[in-house]
């Protein structure tokens, strides 16, 4: 078993709440070990095993989280 480590630069002002969504539905992915959302610099890191977690699917994953985070702080 490998591990592996992405660091995903989200951009933008999280909130507590929106940072914790973020943490959960990333670590509900199969094969991830742990997830860190850093508040400073709005980055959360990744780690996982590459043989039970693809990085392009956990990527993808932030990115919608990204989008329907920039989309409901437009509405508000």
């Amino acid at each position: 078993m490998g591990i592996g480590t992405t660091v995903i630069s989200l951009g933008g002002e999280y909130d507590t709440a929106m940072a914790v969504a973020l943490e959960a539905a990333v670590a509900r992915v199969g094969g991830v070990d742990h997830v860190e959302f850093n508040y400073t610099n709005n980055k959360v890191t990744v780690r996982f095993d590459p043989d039970k977690a693809n990085l392009k699917e956990i990527k993808e994953l932030v990115a919608r989280e990204k989008k329907r985070h920039t989309s409901s702080r437009a509405t508000r």
